[in-house]
């Protein structure tokens, strides 16, 4: 199981890096799965019969690629909102977290961090004397980030809401995920703990494609044209984002929609002299040209 997760995680890091814009955040997320990735691979290679130096060894070095993981979730929670001009987060929290990684991958490499130690040649789990320490390290953090999320659904500007509400419940979908591998791992006798990084793996996914896709969330909601001869799944998004803007803000939805009436109306008025100046000074064509292409121009105003 860890060896397919492995898998999974790297061609998702690939795909996130290869699929969006170069920029920090979008970085964060490859990073992430990649480091994910390893930490299956350090997890597979750790059950493979092995000289016992290199075998302990490998053993040390498991929990250091999830210690990197909560300052990137720190980075991604605070510009998720803002993909196009990140902003480093406080001083003093990029501080704490390279002091804790720092300190913990230290005596990580004196096997004090580990949730396994060697016995013999069997891998046996036995956490080092900083292992709860460390797991509380990186669960406050994980916490840390889902407060600010639920907080920013109260809080900020419609698209900092919308967003929040969509990284919020994919974070609680995606618990469950990991909830149904840990059960199913169990019945079939697989370890549990790769099965959890799928979890977190489609947890990535919902908020990756929320933030490239970031028109969906705020430009295409004031552009209220349908074109019905390209149905699109991101029309459904859109309309859902509408739905969920008019619930939680209501007056910025009225707004919207009141400028984009506004901009429509005076582009049909232009539409109208123009139509009436080409009728009084042009000789070519009838009334009844003119009118079907007014009504033409009309048309792809509101209909792409």
């Amino acid at each position: 199981m860890a060896i397919v997760t492995f898998v999974l995680l790297s061609l998702s890091a690939l795909h996130f890096y290869k699929g969006s814009e170069k920029n920090y955040l979008n970085l964060s997320f490859s990073l992430i799965a990649l480091l994910m990735s390893v930490w299956c691979a350090l997890l597979s290679l750790s059950e493979i019969p092995l000289p016992f130096t290199l075998q302990s060894s490998l053993i040390n070095l498991i929990p250091i690629p999830i210690l990197f993981i909560p300052i990137l979730l720190i980075y991604i929670t605070f510009n998720y909102s803002k993909p196009n001009s990140p902003t480093s987060p406080p001083a003093f929290l990029t501080l704490f977290h390279v002091i804790a990684i720092v300190f913990f991958s230290w005596y990580a490499f004196e096997g004090e961090v580990g949730p396994y130690r060697m016995e013999g040649r069997l891998r046996i789990f036995k956490p080092g004397p900083l292992y709860y320490p460390a797991c509380t390290y990186i669960y406050v953090s994980v916490f840390l980030c889902l407060a600010i999320l639920i907080r920013n659904i109260f809080i900020g500007n419609y698209f900092v809401r919308i967003h929040s509400i969509y990284l919020s419940a994919g974070a609680i979908f995606c618990g469950l995920i990991s909830y149904f591998f840990i059960i199913l791992s169990s019945s079939f006798g697989i370890s549990a703990i790769p099965t959890i990084m799928l979890g977190t793996l489609a947890f990535l996914w919902i908020v990756w494609l929320s933030i490239t896709n970031y028109r969906l969330f705020n430009i295409d909601l004031s552009d209220f044209k349908y074109d019905f001869r390209n149905p699109r799944f991101s029309s459904t998004l859109v309309s859902l984002n509408r739905f969920l803007l008019k619930k939680i803000d209501p007056m910025t939805f009225a707004e919207i929609c009141n400028q984009f009436e506004a901009k429509r109306r005076e582009e049909v008025y232009a539409l109208q002299a123009e139509m009436l100046l080409e009728f009084v000074y042009s000789k070519e064509g009838t009334i009844s040209n003119h009118v079907r292409q007014y009504s033409q121009k009309v048309t792809d105003l509101f209909i792409n």
